[in-house]
């Protein structure tokens, strides 16, 4: 367990956060509040104002207004004591690739000022269970694009720091990797870690207890992934069918229908109020368009986001 101690039951609090650069406003008067434990993720497109946020989160960025605190700790007036707290990974975590995978952990555990009694158990465990053993090793800069984030978030968490703050920690990373890496992540939350991570991953989002819908830099909305899709209006409709570009350009043409998604030979529709199946398969038989199946499905978080947006 963390050697920190939990002076807080909210270990992030941020209160009307702005960042704008010139006449661009990055940021948006961002309201929330993290509990001691929880997995959160910021979910958004390129653009959203994700990396802004995560770096006003640790300090690194200085906020046009607004405030942050961080286990109670004003982060702008007491940075160095509350950094102590935070672990964090940037989209571009700087590995020193001419390293072995050893000596990269070494190196951070040198930085942090790990106790050499303590050092060895706590590299072997992180280690065992990001699978990385085998690669001691090897040279930080040869390893494949899933090992290096492995290996950059045990760099990260060498210190066990109660808060951890990653900036779109998979993007580019195959799905074994992710897979790997969300287990890892798992297992630090289960020693109590609390986790704020950003993502463009809409499967990634629903992993976590709360997600914050973010656009523009405005948080659109925040709550659980199964709350989220409760407050969605319209129903989601999936079609198997032929000719679907030909299918998608007559139903976007519908004023009943938000959005039309071609995944293969299956169209995902999204209703703008609850759609009538019959309706939508007589229209596109009408249009010589022949459907194998049509059904109504569960939302998934991007027909979700896509209906706030939208909105």
């Amino acid at each position: 367990m963390s050697s920190f101690p939990d002076n807080s039951h909210i270990p992030i609090s941020i209160t009307g956060l702005t960042k704008k650069f010139k006449n661009t406003t990055a940021v948006s008067n961002l309201n929330l509040q993290i509990r001691t434990g929880e997995s959160f993720a910021l979910l958004g497109p390129d653009g959203s104002g994700k990396t802004t946020t995560m770096r006003l989160l640790c300090g690194s960025l200085e906020p046009t207004s607004g405030n942050v605190e961080i286990k109670g700790l004003n982060l702008a007036k007491q940075t160095d004591r509350a950094r102590e707290y935070i672990g964090y990974m940037p989209q571009r975590f700087s590995l020193y690739e001419n390293l072995s995978v050893m000596q990269n952990i070494v190196f951070f555990s040198d930085l942090y000022g790990i106790d050499k009694s303590i050092r060895e158990d706590r590299i072997g465990e992180l280690l065992d269970f990001s699978r990385l053993t085998p690669f001691v090793d090897r040279l930080a800069g040869n390893l494949s694009g899933g090992m290096k984030q492995k290996l950059a978030l045990i760099c990260t968490v060498i210190h066990r720091p109660p808060i951890l703050l990653l900036d779109e920690p998979t993007t580019g990373v195959d799905p074994v990797s992710r897979r790997d890496f969300w287990k890892i992540l798992h297992r630090l939350l289960t020693q109590g870690t609390t986790l704020f991570i950003s993502t463009p991953y809409m499967d990634e989002a629903e992993r976590c207890n709360r997600i914050g819908m973010i656009y523009d830099g405005k948080l659109m909305m925040v709550n659980t992934p199964d709350e989220l899709k409760k407050q969605m209006k319209g129903d989601v409709i999936e079609v198997n069918c032929t000719n679907t570009h030909i299918a998608t350009k007559l139903l976007k043409n519908r004023d009943d229908i938000k959005s039309v998604k071609v995944f293969s030979d299956r169209l995902r529709i999204l209703m703008k109020e609850s759609g009538d199946i019959k309706e939508i398969g007589d229209f596109l038989n009408s249009q010589n368009i022949n459907i194998s199946n049509i059904q109504r499905v569960r939302p998934s978080m991007e027909d979700i986001f896509v209906s706030i947006i939208n909105r």
